[in-house]
């Protein structure tokens, strides 16, 4: 290791959210583009398991029960870990951000999580745990437990009266199933030795051999079920001369390393390996898609949900919660990796329709009210899958074809719709922000539309014989391919880690946001936005970030940051001086410095730690010259050092 007189930076453990893995061409961008649904889940369970890496675990002969679990269900291939330590990369699957940097945090952040959206929607939560005492223990370790594996219990919402008590022993997993009081949101966490942190990966694997089976059995993971569950390592192998910081398979230093991660259920596609790049948010966005959350917390809004894992139902029309008229028009289509035999339609739980193949476009009677709908198939493998849409069926309306509601899209917009009823339709108009801009004799509107960049608000309007009009209203949005950048401001001058947040609005999905620092390539996101924690270099920087789209568009947008140095230094002892041993050393960084930990090194070796800004500490000096290194460790895992030398006479 290299030490410096003059503060510098090096990012060993920088906290990227994913890999810099460059795609060579806009086709590879378009055939890894995953863009489809993730199928609704009632069951969703999190396994965590701990510290080591994908070649670790995979192909491991002492790993029999894992490994058949992989071969079955499905394999995240490069799926990479935030960044290490263990509550700051386990906060990035259920926050979408780092949240603490002090793995012994112990307080109730204000941070958005999965907690708070489960509760928005009157879901249910446990976080089961093995060899905590009981329900709601605050401490940080109790037997072999410790609370840095347990991220969902550190937020204001976990942590009110009547949630605290969500946090249980594992034992009461058992009792939960028998009861079939299991929760939506399940996550379990085994003790250091069962979890292979202490203990080794054969005992792991025996303690999944013997736990998971028992969840498996349940209703909804046998076919036709909803239950989801991952089984994920929070990071990779840390140990030894060579830790793992992989970021992608060709990036082999700052973030989290490669880690194997499982998706298993009913809906996952048998055997299947994913090779797109994933890591924590995208398990994060998955969770959310299949809980149907409205949104989903921190960085997991701008990321892309693993829906290549998942043979799914995809219903066209009508859209969900639509208003229509009777008899109904159904179509769906299926997205499967064995061959679908047959599709179903029920309304309110009951068979109306079947077809063979792997498409449906059916014309439904039914009642004035509410129904639900579902869309079912059958593949060739016993496969069942499905998904549902609720309508209100009323004697008129205008049910629209294309675009989606709230659809970002490009100018000219296609709008198709129609129009029906208990009476006869015979012209249709579509309104643009409350003008007449098109109409049509007949009971359908099929037609493209020029429109100016921004948002509008489209009415589609029917005339039926006897004088009735029916409308249906919706908003766009019209937008050329475009980034925002959130953060950095512009002309940004602060200390490092910066925050790098944009999105991008294009009509095409965007498959992935790259940050380019001084035309390097430095950053890369499985996802329509980013954000990031980046480590710089002291000085000004160039940043670009840059969009890919699935239609090959390549877009830019750049802003100028201007990095602060955080500097170490020492007011005791003097540089150069000669001293007494024991030497009394203190060193201390800007009051306003975003620093973690710092440390003392003397001769290269380690010799003080301690949390916060400043550090006061004795060593005890053989006699001639040493070299003191103070080192700051910022909050994105950035290293700041200062050196000097001193003699003990």
């Amino acid at each position: 290791m290299h030490f410096w007189e003059v503060a510098g930076v090096c990012s060993v453990k920088s906290v990227k959210l994913l890999g810099l893995l460059f795609v060579f061409a806009v086709s590879h961008l378009i055939a890894s583009a995953q863009t489809g649904p993730v199928p609704h889940s009632s069951h969703i369970w999190i396994v965590a398991e701990e510290n080591h890496s994908y070649e670790d675990v995979i192909n491991n002969s002492g790993m029999p029960y894992f490994n058949s679990l992989a071969n079955t269900y499905g394999l995240a291939t490069q799926y990479y870990s935030t960044q290490h330590n263990s509550l700051s990369a386990l906060m990035w699957l259920v926050a979408g951000e780092q949240v603490t940097s002090d793995d012994d945090a112990a307080g109730c952040f204000n941070v958005d999580n999965v907690v708070r959206h489960l509760l928005a929607q009157k879901s249910t939560w446990k976080a089961y745990e093995e060899d905590l005492p009981y329900s709601g223990f605050q401490g940080l370790s109790w037997a072999d437990y410790v609370r840095r594996h347990n991220p969902l219990i550190d937020f204001t919402d976990s942590c009110a009266s009547s949630q605290i008590n969500n946090s249980v022993p594992f034992t009461q997993l058992a009792i939960d199933m028998e009861n079939n009081a299991t929760p939506t949101y399940a996550y379990i966490t085994p003790n250091l030795n069962d979890d292979a942190h202490d203990g080794t990966l054969q005992q792991a694997d025996l303690w999944l051999s013997e736990q998971i089976p028992a969840i498996l059995a349940r209703p909804e993971f046998q076919p036709g079920g909803d239950g989801l569950m991952f089984i994920q390592w929070d990071e990779g192998d840390e140990s030894g001369s060579n830790p793992d910081d992989r970021c992608a398979s060709n990036i082999q230093t700052g973030c989290g390393g490669r880690v194997a991660t499982l998706v298993i259920g009913p809906q996952v596609k048998p055997a299947y390996q994913s090779n797109v790049l994933y890591s924590h948010v995208n398990l994060l966005a998955t969770v959310c898609a299949a809980a149907g959350f409205t949104s989903c917390p921190g960085a997991g809004a701008l990321a892309d949900p693993m829906s290549d894992f998942f043979n799914t139902v995809s219903i066209g029309t009508p859209f969900n919660n639509a208003v229509v008229a009777s008899p109904v028009q159904i179509s769906a289509t299926t997205s499967n990796s064995s061959a679908v035999t047959a599709m179903q339609i029920y309304v309110d739980n009951a068979l109306q329709y079947q077809v063979s193949g792997s498409q449906v476009n059916a014309a439904i009677p039914m009642s004035s009210g509410a129904h639900n709908v579902v869309v079912q198939s059958w593949d060739a493998k016993g496969g069942v899958h499905k998904s549902g849409i609720n309508v209100t069926v009323q004697s008129e309306s205008v049910v629209i074809t294309t675009p989606a509601p709230n659809a970002v899209v490009s100018s000219p917009v296609k709008i198709a719709a129609t129009g029906g009823g208990t009476s006869a339709v015979y012209a249709m108009q579509i309104y643009v922000d409350n003008t007449l801009q098109y109409q049509a004799n007949g009971a359908s509107v099929n037609t493209s539309l020029s429109m100016s960049a921004g948002q509008h608000y489209i009415v589609v309007q029917a005339w039926d014989d006897w004088g009735g009009i029916r409308k249906n209203g919706f908003y766009v949005t019209v937008a050329a391919p475009s980034i925002t950048i959130s953060s950095p401001s512009a002309n940004y001058s602060g200390y490092s880690p910066v925050e790098m947040i944009a999105t991008s609005v294009d009509a095409n999905p965007v498959y992935a946001m790259q940050i380019y620092v001084d035309n390097i390539l430095s950053y890369q996101y499985t996802g329509p936005g980013v954000q990031a924690a980046m480590n710089m270099t002291a000085g000004t920087h160039n940043v670009v970030f840059q969009a890919w789209d699935t239609a090959g568009g390549i877009y830019k947008k750049s802003a100028t940051v201007n990095v602060t140095p955080i500097v170490p230094v020492f007011s005791a002892p003097t540089a150069n001086s000669n001293v007494a041993s024991p030497m009394t050393v203190n060193a201390s960084v800007q009051s306003d410095a975003p620093v973690a930990t710092m440390q003392l090194y003397v001769d290269n070796n380690l010799q003080y730690t301690v949390s916060g800004l400043s550090l006061n500490t004795q060593v005890t000096l053989s006699p001639g010259t040493h070299y003191l290194v103070a080192q700051a460790w910022d909050t994105g895992g950035g290293t700041w050092k200062t050196g000097e030398y001193v003699t003990v006479p």
